[in-house]
């Protein structure tokens, strides 16, 4: 089994869920996701916010405001036209791509073809009623759309404001386990106080895994206040004896803070069990600054295996 800092172009397009979740579990700690907004002019003109996270070396992409009734990513789609001095002619050219894209099986497809990584997509189990945009909510007929254009995982959490509560991620992981099968990994947790109440309790973790979530999303040391090694350390161990990986996560805006921040955090991580480490999408921009990326790689994992990563970037 190939580490995942040693995959080649190829192998995004081979493996999948199960294969993918050894793969991560042989790589020791050395797995990077990152975390981005589809929805914004992306950090550079020209290049969405995944491919500059992929070329400044994370193995996992994740979609975060990525909508199942608007698919559309900038700096990606809209790479054939420009807003300069016309903004009507561009929203109408937005509006002509997102039907277009509606209506492809193949949309995330070609798109990670070009990016060549992991890609995910953030779905939010927001309760009933909710008017938080259906094309993010986690449900029965956006799963279904996941399956259809191939993600390769999908992750039920909260962003802030959705009054998503602990038994809505385990209905979600319910939901999406009976459509998605053994072909796509299910990450479950919440980074921060995002939602309603909070997740930081065993019982309540253990029954994410039981309803079927392969990975467990926790704040990374220093990111929450009171999460120290010791206590991420602590669910991490009751995670892998239940057989589940570790995802830590920077979300809280810190994503954005100086490298030795990112360092001390990585570190810390990586001490307390990490599996996967996640660096999130309030940097600046909607993405953590390329930087910080970079860096927090290096320290996970060293700069061979990180220029290596670089090195074996998009585009082939």
């Amino acid at each position: 089994m190939k580490r995942i800092f040693d995959l080649d172009y190829a192998d995004y397009f081979t493996i999948r869920g199960k294969e993918l979740l050894e793969t991560i579990r042989t790589s020791e700690g050395r797995t990077l996701m990152a975390e981005t907004i589809i929805t914004t002019f992306p950090l550079l003109d020209g290049i969405s916010n995944p491919e500059t996270a992929a070329a400044f070396s994370a193995d996992m992409v994740t979609l975060n405001t990525f909508s199942f009734d608007a698919p559309f990513i900038f700096g990606y789609d809209d790479r054939d036209f420009s807003a300069y001095g016309n903004l009507a002619g561009y929203a109408e050219k937005i509006g002509e791509k997102v039907n277009a894209n509606r209506v492809d099986p193949d949309y995330i497809r070609k798109f990670k073809r070009m990016l060549g990584r992991f890609i995910g997509v953030n779905l939010e189990p927001v309760p009933e009623g909710s008017d938080y945009p259906s094309g993010l909510h986690c449900s029965e007929e956006n799963l279904m759309r996941v399956k259809e254009l191939g993600f390769d995982y999908i992750v039920i959490t909260a962003n802030p404001k959705t009054g998503v509560t602990s038994e809505g991620i385990r209905q979600g992981i319910l939901r999406a386990k009976k459509i998605l099968g053994e072909d796509t990994v299910i990450v479950a947790g919440k980074m921060h106080g995002a939602g309603a109440g909070n997740i930081y309790d065993e019982s309540v973790i253990e029954s994410f895994v039981t309803a079927g979530a392969d990975i467990i999303l926790l704040p990374a040391p220093g990111t929450v206040p009171g999460f120290t090694v010791e206590r991420v350390g602590k669910f991490a161990e009751m995670i892998h004896r239940h057989g589940a990986l570790v995802l830590t996560t920077v979300g809280t805006s810190q994503e954005g803070a100086t490298e030795s921040y990112i360092e001390q955090v990585a570190l810390m991580a990586k001490m307390a069990g990490a599996d996967i480490q996640h660096s999130g999408d309030a940097g600046v921009s909607g993405m953590t600054p390329p930087e910080n990326l970079m860096r927090m790689s290096i320290t996970m994992r060293g700069k061979r295996h990180t220029y290596r990563r670089m090195a074996r970037s998009a585009h082939r």
